[in-house]
This record gives structure tokens, C-alpha cells and sequence, in this order.
């Protein structure tokens, strides 16, 4: 049983490091998002090395996130978007994964978080320099 414990702890601390460890924090864009201790809908990690994008629903309210990633400004036709529903769920897309998800680098990318399907959205742009 101990075991079992120090098995979960160490998979909890891993889960928050990571978190923790994100080069970019974002969230998403609705009305509660300006209020000092409240929740936003969703909340976005960016971390250059390895171009790991993580979105996670913070919100039992019947809607999911969706983030939109882009090649310079978060505009026009996204390089890809993904989604995630249900209060505590993640959901994430890295450089690993090939194809669109491998971002350049020493460019910046955008992106567009959004509530989702009501589309209350916050537009990001970071360096990706790593």
C-alpha cells in the first residue's frame, strides 16, 4: 500500500512540475478572466523545448477549451487546433508528434484560446526561441 502512495505522489509532483515548468502560461478569454481569484475556463501551457502545447478544462460548466495555434500572429487560418472537455481533463499536442505540431523555431507563434463553443477567446504570442 505504501508503495501504491509513493507511486501517486510522484505522479501528482510530475504533473504539477511540468505545469510549473512552463515557459508560457495562458488562459482563456472569458468574462471571469479579469476577476483576481477566479478560475478561468482554461488554463494553456506552452513549452518551447519540444513545442508542447497543454490545455486543461478548468470548468464543470458544460463547455470545453479549444486552442488554435498559429505561425506568427493569432490570425486567419491556424496551423492546428485542438480541444479538451470535462472539469480536470488535458489534453496536449508536441513537437514529437510530427507534422504541424513540430513549430519553428526562432519565429513566434500565436495563439487563440478559447472558451468553446461560445468562442470568449485571449490572443497570445511568444518567441519561440528554444
Amino acid at each position: 500500500m505504501a508503495s501504491v502512495v509513493a507511486a501517486s505522489a510522484a505522479l501528482v509532483l510530475g504533473v504539477t512540475n511540468s505545469a510549473v515548468a512552463a515557459d508560457h502560461t495562458m488562459h482563456t478569454g472569458d468574462a471571469w478572466g479579469n476577476v483576481p481569484g477566479v478560475d478561468w475556463s482554461g488554463t494553456g501551457f506552452f513549452n518551447e523545448y519540444g513545442d508542447v502545447v497543454t490545455i486543461k478544462d478548468n470548468d464543470a460548466d458544460g463547455r470545453g477549451v479549444t486552442m488554435n495555434v498559429y505561425i506568427g500572429d493569432p490570425s486567419g487560418n491556424p496551423r492546428y487546433s485542438f480541444s479538451v472537455g470535462g472539469e480536470g481533463n488535458t489534453n496536449t499536442r508536441k513537437a514529437s508528434m510530427g507534422g504541424v505540431y513540430n513549430l519553428p523555431e526562432n519565429t513566434y507563434i500565436g495563439f487563440k484560446f478559447c472558451r468553446s463553443p461560445d468562442g470568449e477567446c485571449k490572443d497570445y504570442k511568444f518567441l519561440n526561441d528554444h
